[in-house]
Order: C-alpha cells, then structure tokens, then sequence
C-alpha cells in the first residue's frame, strides 16, 4: 500500500467540515483515523454517517489514541488558536479552514507557533482547487493582460436562516458561531470578502490601505454585519471585494474580475476563464487538468507533507496572514468610517 498520513479532524464547526471529511476519507494519501467534535449531537451526527470512524468528544483522548501526524481543523476562527498550538506542541502539522483566523493578531500567533515548534501550517482556501483561478494566474504571470491594475469579486449567499439553531446540529453549530463577532470575527464580511482578500494579495501584493462599508441591513436576528464591501487601495491600482449574507438567488453570475493594462480576465466557470486583450479579441480558455493531489484540501495538504513539497499560493500562511489584515483594515475602516492604513502595527499589541 501507498505511504499515506495519518490524519484526524479536530473540531466540527466550520460548515465545510463535512465537505473536507468526505474528501479526506476519499484520498490516496490520507489515513483519516479519527475525528474529535466536543458538542455530543454534532459529534453523534458523523458517528452515524461513519460508523467506523473513532469518534471522541476530547481532542487530547483523540491524540493519545489515534495518533495522528497531522490534523484538519475545522474549529471556530478563534479557537483555532488554540488547536494549532495544541498540535504544534506535539509535532502535528495542520490545516485550518479558512478564513486564517478571527483577526490578524491570532493568524499571527497560529503562524509564530507553527514556526516555533517545527509544524508546517496551511490555510485551505475552495477556491484554490479550481482549475480557472490557476489559469488566471498563469496568464498574468505570462503577461496576457500586463500589469494588474485591480481585482473584483463578490461572493456571498443567502445567509443563515432565522430558525437556524432548529435546524440540525451542523446549522446550529455552523452558524452559530459565524454570527457571534468573538468567534468569527465580524459576519459576512469575514466571511466572503475573504475570498476576494486572498485573491487579491496573491495577484496583487498587500494593499497600501483599505476602506470598508458594511453593515447588518436585512437579518434581525444577530449583530454582525451581514454585507460588507471593501477598496483595497494600491500605489497604482485598485480592488473591490465583497461579501453578503443576503443573496439566495442570482439572475445572472457574476464573474471575478481581474483588470490589467493591457487586457482583463474573467473567471467564468470553475474551470474556465475568458481573456480580452490588445492584440486578441475575447476568447474562453479551458483549464488544463489540475494534478490529481489538487482535487481538495486534504489531498493538497497530505500529497505536500508525504513529499516534502511546500505549500504554494493562497494557501500559505503567510498570504492568508496578509489577506487576514486586509479583513482587520476593513472591518476598522467600517467602524470608523476612515480609511485605514497598512501595515497594522499587530507587533505592538
């Protein structure tokens, strides 16, 4: 049999922890033995979907019984400090869902503690296993479109319905702590502009500054902002990333949007891409196929521990760190209604 990590799963709260399970179970290069979830009805739900799985309610009993090289949390934004250090403290690499964290101070310690102990840490950002953000990428890099000049992506849905704590145990733990700004951070802003942050630092770099609006418009029954859009400000250029909580349906998709000088790229399917430019009129390029360890988190993450390969792009801690303080700078910005200046001076804190 194929050399393969012995992986776990600590703490169920993210809604992608069912996604990312089903993926890990599902990789060459993953032994998935065991999961840890404290909440009972959260935990007894995959027991019943995995029979077969160990399942315990303390991650310590997790460690000692199960003994895993590695884990995926899928812990709130906050919290996940904590697993990380845990692990860190045992020699057990990790891989947080994304966002990094709740803020840019706690993406910063999980990073400083994965660096102390010797771990390697990865931030497992979707999007990054779709074949058209790579192509994007590709063709800036090949010059298609020259400089970049700004980013556009709004990402979003309907948002957690008012009788989401009836709702089941993975919509009673999903959300409860995605509408709670101590846990999460802020709401849809953390989020989904998130997505476009992270993007943007990788294309673009870190901004110089950025500025926020957002607030809670429609959803009456929590207090974190449920839209928010952010300008993130270059030297010479611009981005405009959003994120909503309140958007069930869509007349027509909106493609992400990458400007340059010379040209401009549309993402519009998973995997495939438009590109318009100076010296060729529109056309759709197909994605080639992403290597097979590419198809999810897990596999990425074990493929790259099992071969000693770095992590590359977004899923990095130090761009989902840069993309963290991006979501800090807008969220400050939508408070006091200024622009807010990068770099935030988190070493003085």
């Amino acid at each position: 049999m194929a050399a393969r990590i012995r992986l776990a799963f600590v703490g169920g709260e993210h809604l992608h922890f069912q996604g990312l399970l089903e993926s890990a179970l599902a990789s060459p290069t993953a032994d998935v033995v065991g999961i840890s979830i404290a909440d009972d009805e959260l935990r007894e739900f995959f027991v019943r979907k995995h029979p077969d799985l160990p399942a315990f309610a303390d991650s310590d009993e997790l460690y000692d019984k199960a003994a895993p090289e590695a884990i995926v949390t899928c812990a709130d934004n906050r919290r996940a400090a904590d697993v990380v250090a845990d692990a860190a403290r045992r020699g057990v690499h990790v891989m947080k869902e994304k966002p990094m964290a709740a803020d840019v101070k706690v993406a910063e310690e999980m990073a400083t503690v994965a660096a102390r102990y010797g771990v390697r840490l990865m931030i497992n950002w979707p999007t990054n296993w779709h074949g058209g953000i790579h192509t994007a990428k590709q063709l800036v890099d090949a010059g298609e479109i020259g400089r970049v000049l700004g980013v556009h992506n709004r990402a979003g849905h309907g948002g957690p319905p008012a009788d989401y704590a009836g709702s089941g145990p993975i919509g009673r733990v999903g959300w409860g702590w995605l509408i709670d700004r101590s846990t999460n951070g802020g709401g849809a802003a953390v989020d989904f502009c998130s997505y476009g942050a992270v993007m943007s630092r990788w294309f673009m770099g870190q901004p110089s500054h950025v500025t926020g609006h957002g607030g809670r418009y429609s959803k009456e029954f929590f207090t974190v902002e449920d839209n928010g859009i952010m300008i993130l400000g270059y030297p010479r250029g611009q981005s405009v990333i959003e994120g909503t909580w309140t958007q069930p349906a869509v007349p027509v998709r909106q493609p992400t949007m990458i400007y340059g000088e010379d040209g401009a790229i549309a993402l519009t399917g998973p995997d495939e891409v438009t590109l318009a430019n100076r010296s060729t009129e529109s056309r759709t390029v197909t994605s080639d196929p992403l290597p097979q360890h590419y198809r999810s988190g897990p596999d990425y993450f074990t493929h790259c521990l099992l071969n000693d390969e770095p992590f590359g792009g977004m899923v990095t801690p130090e761009v989902s760190r840069d993309a963290q303080e991006i979501l800090d700078a807008g969220l400050r910005s939508m408070v006091s209604g200024r622009q807010v200046g990068l770099p935030l001076p988190t070493f003085a804190d």
